[in-house]
């Protein structure tokens, strides 16, 4: 039982220097790392007119804590894959494993949002479903098969490594016949340099949402999966495709959470009345800025709304409907009864806090924080040494 912390910049007033809320994502994974939490982990997010989402690079940002942390693994949350050349990212990740000590954790993405591959890479279009799962789907081979091997080539439909034809130019030929074809002098194999510090590579792991092919997808590759919010139903649901998928391509049965991971929307206060007081209008702006799916990312398998409900949540998610479903915000006492809760359920390997959304003061995230550790993870960690020490008995 791991936990991480899933961090953010954001900035919904447009007008902080930017160096201020990079000191303040730094001051959160340096706490991290001192508290004891396992995992900080990254997201990566373009052009964020709306100041929500301002973390554009989050392998240089990744780098950045690296030099300021020894222990805590530090994760990709995710790299979008289709907004990167998979050659570069490659080389990137080694660097950047290399850089942490081996301590990376590579999360993948596909990508949601039009503004942003329109921009950088348009093939990898979201409303083209097929297209943009075939361009993750052969971004992911050319880095792992990249970072796994010390020469490789890979040829698929949109990439191919090396590009054909190449024997030399002005500067250098290529002579070595490790990397050439013996027949036509072509060369036929790369090689990254570094490769990456953990053999043969960091661990995977994929953001998946509500699709099964997805889950399927990420078992076929050995990944991990990375949820969010839905709700202790739906993560068994979820974690037995996960876990047939695996059996099915492996031939190995994973125990039911193994190499699986959620994030929780998580404030810890006094009370429950005080963490709505001092949290809820952040969460809930950015819960409803993320509202685009409905609600049916919450609910349980099976579980329907009446259309009134659907057309009313559909307009604005509430705190009520939420509460049970995909967070954990109260007490002490009430957060560790719901991760306990969770657990008991779905035996999941990781499980990350979300504790700061745009508009929240950076000194209420801290608190938040700081409760979490102190009053919440020694709990639980004892309560799960003595429970399932004993089931394991």
């Amino acid at each position: 039982m791991k936990f991480g912390i899933s961090q953010n910049i954001h900035d919904i007033t447009k007008s902080r220097p930017y160096d201020e809320l990079l000191d303040e994502l730094r001051e959160v994974a340096v706490f991290a790392e001192e508290a004891g939490f396992d995992t900080f982990w990254l997201p990566e997010h373009h052009f964020s007119i709306w100041g929500r989402e301002m973390v554009p690079n989050p392998l240089m940002v990744a780098a950045d804590i690296a030099a300021r942390t020894k222990r805590i693994r530090i994760g990709l949350s995710a790299a979008i894959i289709t907004l990167w050349h998979p050659i570069r990212l490659a080389e990137d990740l080694a660097m950047l494993d290399q850089l942490s000590g081996g301590r990376l954790e590579i999360g993948f993405g596909r990508g949601n949002y039009g503004l942003e591959t329109t921009n950088l890479n348009p093939i990898a279009d979201p409303n083209n479903q097929e297209q943009n799962f075939k361009v993750f789907e052969e971004g992911v081979d050319v880095v792992v098969t990249a970072l796994g091997n010390k020469l490789f080539s890979y040829k698929g439909e949109i990439y191919q490594f090396p590009t054909p034809g190449f024997k030399a130019d002005r500067a250098h030929s290529v002579d070595d016949p490790a990397y050439t074809d013996p027949v036509t002098g072509e060369l036929a194999k790369l090689t990254l340099i570094p490769g990456p510090k953990q053999k043969p590579m960091p661990p995977l792991w994929q953001v998946v949402s509500e699709s099964p092919r997805s889950i399927r997808y990420a078992a076929k590759q050995n990944m991990g999966i990375i949820m969010w919010r839905p709700s202790v139903a739906t993560l068994k649901y979820r974690l037995g495709l996960y876990k047939e998928a695996y059996r099915e391509y492996h031939g190995v049965d994973l125990p039911l959470g193994a190499k699986t991971a959620i994030v929780r929307d998580t404030y810890v206060a006094e009370s429950e009345a005080e963490a709505r007081k001092i949290a809820q209008a952040p969460l809930m702006s950015s819960l409803n800025f993320a509202n685009w799916r409905g609600p049916a990312i919450y609910l349980d398998p099976g579980e329907t709304l009446d259309s009134a409900t659907e057309a009313a949540l559909r307009k604005e998610i509430t705190y009520d409907f939420v509460r049970d479903r995909a967070l954990f915000f109260g007490s002490p006492d009430m957060v560790i009864g719901r991760i306990q809760e969770l657990y008991e359920q779905t035996q999941m390997e990781h499980i990350t806090f979300k504790c700061g959304w745009p508009g929240l003061p950076h000194e209420a995230e801290m608190r938040n924080l700081r409760l979490l550790a102190s009053e919440v993870l020694p709990r639980v960690r004892r309560w799960h040494a003595e429970r399932f020490a004993q089931a394991a008995e």
